[in-house]
C-alpha cells in the first residue's frame, strides 16, 4: 500500500524520517527528545485498523495513528486531515482531549468563614487525615456544596506551568462513592507545579498518600505510571526515586522499580506493610523512608521469587 501522503503529513509535524525495516519509520522523539531518531512508526496499517508506534528511549508508544496525534495535542483540523491517508474504515473520528476546569461550585476553603458549618466539617475531616491549615493553602483545597461534585472535597492538580491538569473530588461523609474524578486524561504529573526535580522523589498511590508525605511525593492515581511522568522521570536530573505503593501491590512496584532501574536511576521499594502513607502520617512513614532497602538486579530477582 503507498502510504506516501501519510508519511509526508507526519514528517511535517516530527521532521525528517529514516526508514527502518519493513513500514517502520524513525523520527526523532518529541517525548524524550532523545539526540538520536528513536521513535519508530509503522505506517502499514494492519487488519485490526492499527499502526504501532514506539520509542525505544522513553517507551511512549500507541496502537494508532490517531492515539498519536491526541499524545502530540495536534489540532483537530489538522489532525482530520492525516487521518484521511489511513485506510477506509480506520478514519475514526479525532477528538482533542477536553480542556479540565474546576467545578463551578468549588470554594476554597482557606476563604471559608469560621462559622461555615460545611467548611469547619470539612476541616475536621482533613485535619483527621493529618493535614493543616497551610496545606489548604498549599494544594489549594476547596469543596463543593452543590453541583455534580457536591458533597466532596475537592483538591486540585496544576502542571509545571501552574495551570490545572486534573483534580480529585472526595467524599467527607461516607454518603457518596468515594471518589468522583473528571472525565479527563489521567496522562498527567499530579502535583507537578510543587515537585523539585533535582532531588529524590517519592511515588505514592493517592492524592491524600502525597499530602501526607509532605515532601516532594507524586500521587499515581493507582498502581500504574502515566508516560507523561515516566518521561519526565528519565529526563530529570533526579537520581534517586522511593516507589511506595500499598502492600498488596507490590508487583506493581517492582515492575515501575524495574522500569526507572533500566534507565540508570536508583530505586528503593518503601515496605508500608498493612498502612497506606495517608493512615501512618508524616513521622511514622519517614521512618519506613529511613530504613527503605535499594532495589538492585539480584533484589530485584529475589523478589519477583517471592511474589
Amino acid at each position: 500500500m503507498d502510504y506516501t501522503f501519510l508519511l509526508g503529513s507526519i514528517e511535517n509535524i516530527l521532521g525528517k524520517s529514516n526508514k527502518r525495516a519493513r513500514d517502520n519509520f524513525a523520527f526523532h522523539c518529541p517525548f524524550c527528545n532523545h539526540r538520536k531518531p528513536k521513535l519508530e512508526i509503522n505506517m502499514h496499517t494492519n487488519e485490526e485498523g492499527k499502526n504501532f508506534w514506539e520509542c525505544w528511549v522513553c517507551q511512549t508508544r500507541g496502537q494508532s495513528i490517531r492515539s498519536l496525534l491526541r499524545q502530540l495535542k495536534t489540532p483537530r483540523d489538522q489532525a482530520s486531515e492525516i487521518l484521511k491517508y489511513l485506510p477506509k474504515g480506520t478514519n475514526i473520528e479525532y477528538k482533542q482531549l477536553s480542556i479540565i476546569e474546576l467545578p463551578k461550585e468549588f470554594k476554597p476553603l482557606i476563604a471559608a468563614t469560621s462559622t461555615s458549618v460545611i467548611a469547619n466539617t470539612i476541616k475536621k475531616y482533613l485535619y483527621a487525615r493529618g493535614l493543616t491549615d497551610i496545606d489548604f493553602i498549599k494544594y489549594n483545597i476547596g469543596y463543593c456544596t452543590s453541583g455534580e461534585y457536591g458533597g466532596r472535597v475537592v483538591i486540585p492538580s496544576y502542571n509545571g506551568s501552574n495551570q490545572l491538569n486534573y483534580f480529585v473530588a472526595r467524599t467527607y461523609d461516607g454518603n457518596y462513592f468515594k471518589y468522583k474524578n473528571p472525565e479527563a486524561s489521567k496522562d498527567i504529573i499530579f502535583f507537578e507545579n510543587l515537585i523539585n526535580w533535582n532531588v529524590p522523589i517519592i511515588l505514592c498511590e493517592g492524592v491524600f498518600d502525597a499530602m501526607a508525605i509532605k515532601r516532594n511525593a507524586i500521587p499515581i492515581l493507582g498502581k500504574s505510571i502515566s508516560t507523561s511522568l515516566y518521561r519526565k522521570i528519565i529526563t530529570s536530573k533526579v537520581k534517586d526515586i522511593y516507589v511506595a505503593l500499598d502492600d498488596d501491590a507490590k508487583d506493581r512496584a517492582l515492575q515501575i522499580g524495574e522500569k526507572f532501574l533500566n534507565q540508570g536511576k536508583r530505586v528503593f521499594i518503601v515496605n508500608l506493610l498493612d498502612k497506606d502513607p495517608s493512615e501512618m502520617g508524616f513521622k511514622a512513614f519517614t521512618e519506613h523512608i529511613q530504613t527503605a532497602k535499594e532495589l538492585d538486579i539480584s533484589s530485584l530477582m529475589m523478589h519477583k521469587l517471592d511474589l
